[in-house]
């Protein structure tokens, strides 16, 4: 898990809010405090209003209009839901399609199943990017097998995240930071006289141990993890993920560094590794098994991964 820097200092001021079922919040550090609850309240009304595109629970969404359509139906959709729509796209063929938000269907077929037997009336080929089309003109998209369920639930609050910052730009504050329940952190700027935002990671058996401290000063951080159950589905089996325990991501966005956690968390090390390599602005850091105390052989860590302290 990550923990967050203490906010008990005077022109350092905390907001929270509830959306996409977890809660944001945005720390801001400016002298006017009413200032920074305007800014703060105009990115949770945008939060708000991307989560009515987002979600595939409400009934008049956007994505829930993709995933009602018929074969070959044209969806008219959003800046923001066809950007956030395209970017992971992308990372399907960056993660060899271990990030894929078609499979929402198989997620909540799994939910809050204890053991992990396989489901039979599902095939892995009804799944990924060959099964729709994104017009980049017209910003519409069609689906071409109607098994297809869009769950922008691993990206979407990386998305959200990187709203709120380029919100309190043009707000123009230049300290904050903005997280989506502790999984999708961006920082800007820095808190109070130190040279960044310190936040700690730590064992998500054992808050206790922590594994690292990083100043972050205009980068982002995505965590995944199996706390809850069954919620990450592996593609290539339809199966959720029962072994890998917590994956932690940094890169300049925070849309990417939240699904990119969520493919770490099935990938195989070494094409984790190669992945990293190829793209040096990506960097990850995976535990790979339970422990309530962790070791150095618990944990990989990519070479381009930066912590300003180890504590394993």
């Amino acid at each position: 898990m990550i923990n967050l820097p203490s906010t008990k200092t005077i022109n350092i001021h905390h907001f929270a809010h509830e959306a996409m079922a977890t809660v944001f919040e945005v720390i801001i550090n400016l002298d006017d405090k009413n200032y920074a609850e305007q800014a703060a309240h105009n990115v949770f009304n945008e939060i708000d209003k991307l989560e009515n595109k987002f979600s595939r629970f409400r009934s008049n969404t956007e994505i829930a209009k993709i995933n009602n359509s018929k074969n070959g139906e044209e969806i008219k959709l959003s800046f923001e839901t066809f950007e956030c729509i395209w970017i992971a796209k992308q990372i399907y063929e960056m993660t060899n399609g271990f990030f894929d938000i078609t499979t929402g269907n198989v997620i909540d077929k799994w939910k809050n199943k204890l053991l992990a037997n396989k489901i039979n009336d599902l095939n892995i080929s009804d799944f990924g990017n060959n099964y729709f089309i994104l017009d980049e003109l017209n910003f519409t998209i069609k689906i071409l097998n109607e098994n297809l369920s869009f769950d922008l639930g691993g990206i979407g609050k990386g998305y959200a995240v990187d709203y709120g910052i380029k919100l309190l730009n043009e707000w123009d504050i230049e300290n904050a930071i903005i997280h989506g329940g502790g999984s999708s952190v961006k920082a800007i700027g820095r808190f109070g006289n130190e040279k960044g935002w310190k936040i700690s990671l730590s064992n998500p058996k054992n808050n206790h141990q922590t594994i690292a401290e990083i100043n972050m000063q205009n980068f982002s951080i995505g965590s995944s993890g199996k706390q809850k159950n069954n919620h990450i589905i592996n593609p290539k089996t339809l199966l959720p993920n029962i072994e890998r325990v917590a994956t932690w991501v940094i890169t300049e966005s925070a849309t990417i560094a939240d699904a990119i956690s969520t493919a770490f968390m099935l990938m195989p090390i070494d094409e984790i590794s190669e992945l990293c390599e190829k793209n040096n602005f990506i960097s990850g850091l995976i535990i790979l098994c339970d422990s309530l105390k962790l070791k150095k052989e618990d944990i990989f860590i990519s070479d381009n991964f930066f912590a300003d302290k180890f504590f394993i």
